[in-house]
């Protein structure tokens, strides 16, 4: 993958204006259908040079349940590890803004969270197959992790949920799939509990169609952004408990 400059104004940091229209997943609970808006500016996109095709970058997710004592999932806390060449070119667009690379980190997260927030954070739980509410992230931090940029925060349900009595499922991706992200195979989706607890997390593949491959890897940088293609390659962690 190369990357030829970050988009202008340092789209990093900054979303377009129409983030404020948006009421889809799980802030409005309306699903990702909503997500219509030409001008959509993804706050982790970036352009390619020499591949004109999506993805333009990559994040190893990973992806922690947290549950009450009362065995409630209360949040689940993300940690999202950029490529080496998407977080040199982060690095590398703040450093004229900051005056060393520890601020650039530091400052990364902050502003991305807070543009994250009208998009549900990248995230849509569902509970039987009905979208769920996100509160406010207020839990974030940034850092290197070699050469790699590492984004951690997490996210509070609304109100806690009984897996136990209900169908419990969440995915995380870029609904646009300018970014694939994805769980490693070594470091599966974990549940943590203040109590003993039967229940487990899996990771559920996505199945694109030779037609859904296909058209990805025919847009080019300069094509209007496609809202419903993410979710064609997304996973999904389904949250089953005996």
């Amino acid at each position: 993958m190369f990357f030829s400059r970050v988009l202008p104004g340092n789209c990093l940091r900054c979303i377009d204006a129409d983030a404020a229209q948006f009421r889809g997943g799980v802030v409005g609970g309306e699903g990702w259908s909503e997500l219509k808006k030409p001008g959509f500016a993804l706050i982790l996109m970036m352009a390619a040079s020499s591949a004109q095709a999506h993805p333009h970058a990559w994040i190893d997710v990973r992806s922690t349940i947290v549950m009450s004592a009362e065995g409630l999932i209360s949040a689940i806390e993300e940690e999202w590890l950029f490529d080496d060449l998407y977080s040199a070119a982060v690095v590398d667009g703040f450093k004229n803004d900051s005056p060393g690379q520890a601020a650039t980190v530091r400052d990364f997260a902050p502003d991305v969270i807070k543009n994250l927030e009208p998009y549900g954070y990248f995230m849509r739980i569902t509970v039987d197959d009905r979208p769920v509410k996100l509160n406010t992230v207020t839990e974030y931090k940034s850092e290197m992790k070699g050469q790699q940029l590492l984004l951690s925060f997490t996210a509070p349900l609304a109100e806690p949920v009984d897996p136990k009595r209900y169908a419990v499922s969440f995915a995380v991706y870029d609904p646009t799939y300018y970014i694939h992200m994805a769980h490693l195979a070594q470091q599966p989706p974990a549940i943590r509990s203040k109590t003993q607890t039967d229940c487990a997390a899996r990771v559920e593949q996505a199945n694109p169609s030779a037609e859904d491959f296909a058209r990805a890897f025919s847009l080019d940088q300069g094509a209007s952004p496609q809202y419903d293609l993410g979710h064609l390659f997304a996973e999904k962690v389904r949250i089953q408990c005996k």
